[in-house]
Order: structure tokens, then sequence, then C-alpha cells
């Protein structure tokens, strides 16, 4: 029988164990069958009496005594002897074949079982292949029963010890290996071939350098980056690396390539893994008794009690996004804790204290439900936007909107995502556009279209979504109209038609309402892997207001400012809720992953200067100085903020003070006149007129020309963007165009020819 066993497989039709020990053999067993057939019992009680009656054996009293047993499970064996009476002992053993097959010279660490059909043209037999990894660096491929004597081939190409093997179940084919390493190999291991390494050490690194190059956590043990765990789930190999809190994910595509998804940090260092294929789902299991990043450091007994031992991810084949499944988790590790403690406890049959989070909290807040249900929806949106990214490659933008001297103006353009891409019709296909919006990942695969089309040109991406789902998350519908817009079918008709004030009564969560933003914006940023920021956005209250009000696009505008001059301050009070929305809004795109935030005051234009400083300005500061400190709370860095006040020329100077760092600009400012008014207080973001783009590439070069000089060169202080988004029937190329000319001429700006 195997003395150490440390790896088992199934053979293919389910019937036998193969099972590896840490003497290097490999062993088959029998699965045992269920509970209703027979299992044949056979005893090894001595030769019975002639009569057929068991011969007597003798008493057993046992020799120990509570005084020389210590471990909890010796002491409830003999507690249980001392409390029953003397019995007659008959030794039964199970009765079955097993069967030595191979053996290694060194320590096994792993073992797959793959079958093989003609039918796939994978082989020219119906086979079954035994593969085995030890401690030598060797992979060994052998053929399964009854001929795993005869070994077929190696796989070697690893220069440490190999511990874990992965065969997937979309290519039987291919084989991953992991172990001393600090890479995977991917094998073609019918011929022993190398098709792919896998760098594990630089995704590492860079994982705990983003999250924890500030952190105490990390202690003086090195990390090996030893692989103690892969596994695979439809098309993602999941990986754990010794000594480290977090699971790797990488995506196959189609093509066979393997790039990085994303890291889940955990709750301590991560030490086996299982997946459940049907249910889209892993389990991880973790080390209570070290502390992270240690493997000799053992952790405080308290500690190591209130630290789960095992972790779920979930897998949304909707949103395309690994997601901590923590009501699973806090499920298990709850039942866990609801177990003995202590050796004393099970001997004398004490129950554990209970731990329950929400408990403690009911305890403590008595009379507040509100309190709880709120501390419950944060833990649950802030479980499925934990994440980690990958570090940004380009950014020139975010550097730009910080006040920085750079290389050259970054580029970016509103509306970039949009009709005007043939790809935009393919991948919305019969969806509406708020059914769009609503899937993150047909939202995220929007998103990155002009990215991938304009690689290498534009230089920040923007969520693909709309300002108007705050005033569908306060309750009111909107519908997006072909070849009109945007509707209400009820709006807002005055203070006293009851909607008004159900508006200003509702407790509005827009963690919950808008969650599918967040998914998007989190999803997005595993897919841009570091490429370019993420912009996230929200509506200015005032525009807002617009459309709740109006119920739609307008001309005249006359029911708004019916409302802002008849109703001042009622105007004034749903002002302000919006205005709040807005701050937690933007502050749970951030957690979710946006880098940058713009404001979007799309019918600034309407007001007079003296109206907008009553009732636009000082929500857009409300909003400018509000985020920040939000932020804070949720203990996130703050990020450059931009608003957009399209048409409300002669408020630049005052939106230059209102606690934004950059300011977008339309195209009916100069550019030079805008740039000796801002005086150097913020960045500006702008401004060709969109219309350029239907011309020819002359007026395209002209416009760039005009933008450029205008604001210096773009050194420093400017965002190349239009002055409002693209529009409709625009020539991509025509688009393509412009972004080369921005660089070519920006370029050229910054580089003068000397004479």
């Amino acid at each position: 029988m195997p003395k150490r066993p440390c790896a088992i497989a199934f053979t293919p039709d389910q019937k036998t164990i193969l099972c590896g020990d840490k003497f290097g053999d490999v062993y088959a067993l029998p699965l045992l069958p269920s509970q209703s057939e027979e299992i044949p019992i056979q005893s090894r009680a001595a030769s019975t009496t002639e009569g057929n009656l068991p011969s007597k054996q003798a008493s057993h009293a046992p020799s120990a005594s509570l005084r020389t047993v210590h471990t909890l499970k010796n002491r409830k064996a003999l507690k249980h002897q001392l409390n029953s009476k003397s019995e007659k002992v008959s030794q039964k053993t199970m009765e079955f074949e097993q069967q030595l097959l191979l053996g290694h010279v060194s320590l096994l660490t792993d073992i797959v079982c793959v079958s093989m059909s003609k039918q796939d043209g994978l082989s020219s037999n119906d086979r079954t292949y035994i593969i085995t990894s030890d401690r030598d660096e060797h992979i060994r491929i052998s053929r399964g029963m009854p001929q795993a004597h005869v070994i077929e081939g190696f796989c070697l190409g690893h220069t440490q010890f190999v511990s874990k093997l992965c065969v997937p179940c979309w290519d039987s084919q291919i084989l991953i290996s992991g172990g001393g390493d600090d890479h995977l190999l991917v094998w073609d291991w019918l011929s022993g071939r190398t098709t792919r390494i896998v760098n594990l050490h630089r995704w590492v690194s860079d994982h705990i350098d983003q999250r924890y190059a500030c952190s105490d956590l990390l202690g003086p043990d090195p990390i090996d980056q030893t692989v103690t765990a892969v596994g695979e789930v439809q098309r993602h190999i999941i990986v754990a690396i010794e000594g480290v809190p977090a699971v790797f994910i990488l995506r196959v595509a189609q093509n066979g390539a393997i790039e990085r998804d994303l890291a889940v940090s955990t709750e301590g260092n991560v030490v086996g893994l299982t997946m459940s294929k049907e249910q889209y789902r892993v389990a991880y299991v973790m080390d209570t008794d070290h502390q992270v990043f240690s493997q000799s450091q053992v952790t405080d007994r308290n500690d190591r009690t209130e630290r789960p031992s095992i972790g779920f991810l979930s897998f949304s084949r909707i949103r395309g996004l690994w997601e901590k499944d923590m009501e699973l988790q806090n499920a298990i590790v709850d039942g866990l804790r609801a177990l003995p403690e202590s050796d004393e406890q099970i001997m004398d049959g004490e129950k554990p204290s209970n731990r329950d989070s929400k408990k403690e909290l009911q305890t403590a807040a008595p009379g507040r439900p509100d309190l709880i249900e709120k501390q419950e929806k944060t833990s649950r949106h802030t479980a499925t936007i934990m994440t980690d990214f990958i570090a940004l490659e380009n950014d020139l933008l975010l550097r730009t909107a910080r006040g920085e001297r750079v290389e050259r103006p970054p580029i970016w353009v509103m509306r970039q995502a949009g009709r005007y891409l043939p790809e935009y019709h393919e991948a919305k296909g019969d969806n509406d556009f708020f059914a769009c919006c609503r899937s993150p990942e047909i939202a995220s695969t929007l998103t990155l279209q002009p990215i991938i089309r304009y690689e290498g040109l534009i230089d920040a991406a923007i969520i693909f979504s709309d300002i108007l789902v705050i005033p569908q998350a306060m309750g009111m519908t909107v519908e997006m109209l072909d070849k009109k817009g945007p509707h209400f079918p009820n709006p807002l008709k005055s203070p006293t038609d009851g909607q008004y004030e159900d508006l200003m009564t509702r407790n509005v969560d827009v963690a919950e309402e808008l969650d599918y933003v967040y998914q998007a914006i989190t999803l997005t940023r595993h897919k841009l892997e570091g490429r370019v920021p993420l912009y996230g956005f929200c509506g200015a209250p005032w525009t807002l207001l617009c459309y709740m009000v109006e119920g739609g696009g307008s001309k005249l505008f006359v029911q708004v400012k019916t409302w802002i001059y008849k109703y001042p301050n009622e105007s004034k009070r749903l002002l302000q809720k919006i205005a709040e929305l807005c701050v937690e809004y933007l502050a749970l795109q951030v957690k979710a992953g946006a880098q940058i935030v713009q404001v979007f005051d799309s019918w600034a234009a309407e007001l007079s200067p003296a109206s907008f400083k009553e009732f636009a300005l000082p929500y857009l500061r409300h909003i400018a100085t509000q985020l920040p400190p939000r932020l804070k709370e949720l203990q996130l860095d703050a990020i450059p903020m931009v608003v957009f006040a399209k048409g409300a020329w002669y408020a630049l100077d005052d939106l230059c003070d209102s606690g934004y760092q950059v300011v977008g600009l339309d195209w009916l400012h100069d550019p030079a006149e805008a740039v000796r008014i801002a005086r150097g207080r913020v960045v500006l973001q702008g401004n060709a007129d969109p219309g350029v783009l239907y011309g020819g590439k002359k007026s395209i070069t002209t416009a760039v020309q005009n933008m450029v000089q205008g604001f210096g060169g773009g050194q420093q202080g400017w965002i190349a963007n239009l002055g409002h988004g693209v529009t409709p029937y625009v020539d991509p190329n025509n688009l393509r165009y412009f972004f080369e000319e921005i660089h070519r001429l920006a370029s050229a700006e910054s580089h003068p020819p000397t004479t």
C-alpha cells in the first residue's frame, strides 16, 4: 500500500484511483462502489471452531493513561476505551486488488492521467497515459494500465524540481507544469516539446510591489516563487505561489497565447487549489499557521483563529470576470469556526464562542438595522470589486493631469467609443443602448474598440456608459429612442406632483443600483492590461436636472428654466442631492478601477453667467471638494478630476478655481486666450471642433496646428481632445489622421529644426 500518499488521480473510466507516494511509487487502487452495492469483506480473525463459532479473543485493556497520551486524537480514543466495556476483538480488513504500477528514482510530486482517442487525431490508438513528476526535474510519460511499465518519453526542461502538473480539459495534448523555477512550462507532452514559457517572476513581483510596497506585512523571508498549485477552469489557468497571499489567474486565448488576467489578494498564503468546472468556481486553502510572505514566522494563536483557512473565487460567464465569493467563504468559515477549537472543549463538550460579525454589529449598534444593512451592502460590493491590476505602462495622461512636464501632449477624444465605428454596431447587436451599458461584457468590449483600432495613437480609454444612469438609479425611467435620443416618459412636472418628494426622500444606493458600471470598469481595467489609463465619469447636477425636468433634449429649455426661476429652493435641494450621489458614484468608480474622472455639464450654455454661478457652479464645486475626502474614507488615493462645462466660455476663470485639476474646453474657446485666462492654475483639455472631422486632411491639419500652437506645444498643461464628442457618420480614418497629426505636429513643436 502507498506509505505516504502525495498525489492522486482517477483513470478516465472513474473506476481506479492512481495514488503516488513520496517514495516515488504509483499504485492502482479500486474506487470503492457505492453503499448500495456489496463490498467484499473477509475476516482476518482466528479460524473458527468446528461449530462455526468464533474463537474466543482476549479482552483488550488499554495500557496507556491520560498522563502518557497527549495528542488530541489519541486522547479521544483513550477516553472512549476507558468508558466502554471490554470487547472481543475481531480484526477485519478490506480485500481488494491493488497493484504497484511504476516507480521513480526520486520523490514523486504529482500525477495526472490522460485519455487520448484516435478519433481526435492525436493518437493512433485509443490509449491512456500516466504523467508523473518528481523532485529531480523529471516529467515522465508512461502508458496507462495494464502497460504502465512502458515509458513513452520524458518532458525535460525544468532546472528546478517540478511540483505541479495540469492537463487542461480544452486540449488534452497540452501539459502545464510548474515548480521551483520562476516560470510555468507549457508542453506538447506527446512529443516532449516545450511550446511556451510563462514568466511568473515579473508578475508576482509587480503584484507584491503594487500592493505591499509600503506595507509592514513583507517579512524577512525571501520569496522564492515556488509553484504550489496549478489548475484550470474555462480557459483560465489558476496558479498559487508558495509564501504569497494571492491567487494568480492566466487567460488562454483562442490562438493558444497565455496572458495575464488578474491577481486576487487573499488573507493568507495559498497552499492548495481545487476547481469545480461545472460551477465555474475555485476553492483555495490558506496557511493560517504562518504569517503572510513567510514560511518560518508563526502567527499568533489569536490571529490564527481569526484568519479564514479557505476562500472561493467564482467566474461570471455574463461579465467574463473572476470575483471573490465572499458569501460562500463566510458561510464555510462560520461553519468551521463553529467546530470545537481546543482539546479541552472536545473532552468537556464545550461549544466555541460565536464570532458572527453580524451579531457583533447587532450588539454594538442595537436598534440600528440601517447601519447593519449598510455594512453588509458595503462588504458585498467591496468583495465584488476587490482585485489587483497590472501596472500602468502609459501614464502620460495622468502625469499631464497632475501638471507635470511631459514629452508630448496626451490624446483621447470624447465619445471615442461609439456609433461612428463599424465594430460598435457588430458588438452592440440587437441590444438597445442602455442594455449595452448594463452589460459589463458589452460595455467593456465597446470601451476597448478605439484602443484596439487606434493602438499607439491615443493615451486613455473612457468607460462606455451614460450620464443618465444616475436618474435611473433614483427611480426614474429613461429610454434611448432611435434618432431622438434620451427620453423620460414621466419627467418632473412640479415640486407638488408627488414624484419630486419621492425623489427627495428616496434612499438611493448607488453601490447596488449602479453595480454594473463598477463591474464594467473592473473588467475593462483587466482587459486593458496597463496599456492606458481609464476614465470614469458622471453628469453634472445641472445637466441631469435639465433631462429630468425637460424629459429629454430641448431647444428652449422652458421647463427647467421654469423650475429654477419659479422654484429655486426646491431646485437647489434636488441639485444638492444629485451632487451628493455624484460624489459617491465617482468614488465607487475609482474603487472599481477608474484612474481619472470627468464631470460632464453638457447643458451649461443654457445658463447666463449669473445663473451658472447660482445653479451650476456650487454643485460642481461640491463634487470637487467632497470626492477627495470620500476617497480617503475608502482608503483610496486621490485621482485627477476633470470638469467639462460645454458652452460656459464665460465661466472659465471660475472653473479654474473650482477644485478640478483639469478643465475641458469646447471649440468656442480660443486656445491661446484660454491659456492666458488659466494662468497655469489648471491643465486644459480640448478643443478642436468635432465638425472638422467631416472635412479633408487639410482642414484637420489646420485645426491641429491651431491647437498645438495655441496651447504652447503641449509639453505641459494640455490634453489634446475635441471640443465635444465624436459625432455620427465621422469617417474613422479621418479621426486616425487627427491623432496622427497631433503626434507629428506636437513632436515638431517640441523639437524644432536646427539651423
